[in-house]
């Protein structure tokens, strides 16, 4: 289940399939399966929802202790610590990035600025895709995890802000310095799209 997870087979926030069928697949009993399965649990890598089933809360063990752990920090601290990780991987993304990556963040903004789906899911997807282009997996990792915590604490916020044209105006502007291969002024941008997340 674990490797099934960390490969993507189950991604997070999906369900994972009910029990008979997890049975079957593994080829355990009851007993094992429940096991396993509140050992991942106990891990913070899935969460039981009574009467709606089970889902995917992390890629790994690392992810889910750093998502927990960021529960006992001032948020002042995480957002300083989102702002020091994305200017260092959109800097890295600026210089690293390849023609596929380009075409992957513009269809994730693109998926954006269309408004069919969550507003802010699908930002936090424009934004794995630009980590993902700094080729660094573990800066990748890090700033997935700590952007999606503070998507939870600002979802309010974020709703109301996601569509605003200043916002919109600061992803254009950071993919035209992905394009250019501008890490300064992907810095730069990525510093207003922070600051602009928390202003009030």
């Amino acid at each position: 289940m674990e490797q099934l997870i960390r490969s993507g087979s189950w991604r997070v926030g999906e369900r994972i399939p009910a029990e008979p069928e997890l049975m079957q697949l593994f080829h355990v009993g009851h007993n094992t399966l429940r096991e396993a399965v509140q050992g991942l649990i106990h891990a913070g890598m899935l969460v039981a929802r009574p009467g709606d089933g089970t889902y995917v809360t992390a890629v790994d063990r690392l992810d889910a202790a750093l998502d927990h752990s960021l529960q006992y920090v001032e948020p002042e601290s995480v957002l300083q610590a989102r702002l020091a990780i994305e200017q260092a991987v959109v800097e890295l993304a600026a210089r690293n990035r390849t023609p596929e990556d380009l075409e992957r963040i513009r269809a994730a903004w693109g998926t954006c600025c269309a408004r069919a789906g969550h507003g802010i899911e699908d930002d936090l997807a424009f934004h794995a895709a630009v980590a993902d282009a700094a080729h660094n997996p573990l800066l990748s990792r890090l700033y997935r995890v700590i952007a999606a915590y503070l998507s939870r604490q600002f979802t309010t916020a974020l709703a109301e802000r996601q569509y605003d044209p200043a916002a919109l105006q600061l992803h254009v502007s950071l993919i035209r310095a992905l394009e250019d291969r501008d890490p300064a002024a992907a810095r730069q941008v990525v510093e207003r799209i922070v600051e602009f997340t928390v202003e009030k």
